[in-house]
């Protein structure tokens, strides 16, 4: 990580941070319809922030009118102890300067159209590109990337460890137009949660919100996400009154746009890096923990 002390610099820096920032998200006049999931995440962004280890960004600054979200889920291969839900929460208005250097990037890397995916971290090619697209991603995105662990001994975070509240949770769904099986009915809910909560932490009144999701089971197809988007601007209200002017969103477009995919990338080389490690720490210990090539270039970014 490198540090200045210009203070041109400094200046520029505090105008995109988010000074005194309102953690109570969770509202009193609707407790008990929280899940134990945004509750934690509440409770541990004050812990940081009574010793001096918070940073949010201010996500209305210089005149961004639109938030993006991009989220990725990782580890739900056998071989993981935890699942993740990685969120990039960015100034879509303050973008362009990233994608015209990751352009730059991709043409001297060689990586030319090629997505960055934690399952390719193999290929020396992407090793060698991934260090510089690192450097991008912290000089030129504002925002936050958060990351949600959750162990998978958890089988739900909305009700009783048991199979009728998997089923209660598939019903409340399809009231909603989404026909899930309980575990995905689990995962849209845990997805949409933390991103309303994260949109009632950052999101400033008469924002759009503008939210990609990689394809997977709670998004299989344009329709299917059109309705996650439904749900989640549903549980919204829980979150904020702030009023969103517009909500909408879009899977990764059969084109393959880099500009999208660059920012949906981050989320998935976290989810996926901190899903190994935590599950290595748990089979290794923390100080033998072991993650693939690549990864541990993703955790020390982090």
């Amino acid at each position: 990580m490198k540090f200045s002390f210009d203070p041109d610099l400094i200046a520029r820096a505090r105008q995109i941070i988010l000074h005194e920032p309102n953690l109570n998200v969770l509202k009193p006049e609707h407790e008990g319809q929280y899940s134990p999931l945004v509750v934690a995440i509440q409770t541990e962004l004050k812990k940081r922030e009574a010793v001096g280890l918070l940073l949010l960004p201010d996500l209305s600054a210089l005149a961004n009118t639109t938030v993006g979200i991009f989220s990725d889920y990782g580890c739900e291969d056998s071989a993981s102890n935890y699942l993740t839900y990685s969120f990039l929460m960015c100034a879509w208005g303050s973008l362009a300067t990233f994608w015209r250097e990751m352009k730059k990037h991709r043409e001297i890397s060689g990586l030319d159209v090629k997505e960055i995916e934690f399952k390719d971290f193999g290929m020396g090619l992407m090793r060698k590109a991934l260090p510089g697209y690192l450097d991008l991603l912290n000089g030129y995105v504002p925002g936050l990337l958060f990351t949600v662990v959750v162990d998978k001994r958890i089988v739900s975070l909305f009700g009783p460890q048991n199979r009728a509240t998997g089923e209660a949770l598939t019903k409340m769904l399809e009231e909603h137009g989404l026909k899930l099986k309980p575990e995905i009915a689990e995962k849209a809910l845990r997805v949409v949660h933390a991103a309303a909560f994260l949109i009632g932490l950052l999101g400033h009144e008469g924002q759009k919100i503008f939210w990609m999701s990689d394809h997977d089971a709670i998004c299989p197809d344009l329709g299917a996400h059109n309705r996650l988007l439904a749900l989640f601007q549903n549980v919204l209200g829980l979150y904020t009154d702030r009023q969103i002017c517009l909500i909408g969103g879009a899977l990764p477009f059969s084109e393959r746009s880099t500009d999208y995919l660059d920012l949906l990338s981050a989320a998935d080389i976290v989810a996926g890096s901190v899903g190994q490690y935590f599950t290595s720490r748990d089979d290794l210990g923390e100080k033998d923990a072991r993650v693939k090539e690549g990864a541990e270039k993703v955790l020390v970014w982090l």
